[in-house]
């Protein structure tokens, strides 16, 4: 991923990391959320408008809102297909402003325990698509 900044890939990880953590420690699915920088700023803000799309569509949208952040990271619940089949995963999606495409990276998770409501992060992080059209 040499051609994101250390910057944006960092971001990226940071958000991944918060979103796998809080579907394993609580339990629940994520509620969407984007991760804006601008300088030395970085703050995190919750979406959830309805079904899981709309959310999803509402924090993607609220990246093109005035000001403009330097880089940003919009995380959602979701799925992956992988060769072992359909699995639960978070998803990151993360851009910088002044580069033409993004990246999206993935972090698998399993139910376990008794009634299957624990869960567990399965695996290691993957990069699912890049070069992806920028949000702002």
């Amino acid at each position: 991923m040499e051609e994101y900044s250390e910057e944006l890939v960092q971001l990226a990880f940071t958000a991944l990391d918060h979103a796998i953590g809080s579907v394993v420690s609580s339990g629940a699915d994520l509620v969407p959320f984007v991760i804006r920088e601008k300088g030395d700023r970085r703050d995190l803000q919750r979406y959830l408008a309805g079904q899981l799309q709309e959310s999803v569509a509402a924090a993607r949208q609220s990246v093109q809102e005035e000001p403009l952040p330097d880089r940003v990271a919009v995380a959602w619940d979701g799925f992956v297909t992988t060769e072992d089949g359909r699995q639960e995963a978070v998803f990151v999606e993360s851009y910088e402003q002044g580069t033409p495409a993004g990246f999206i990276l993935a972090q698998r998770y399993q139910r376990a325990g008794f009634l299957k409501k624990k869960r567990e992060s399965l695996g290691n992080p993957a990069l699912v698509e890049k070069n992806t059209a920028p949000l702002f």
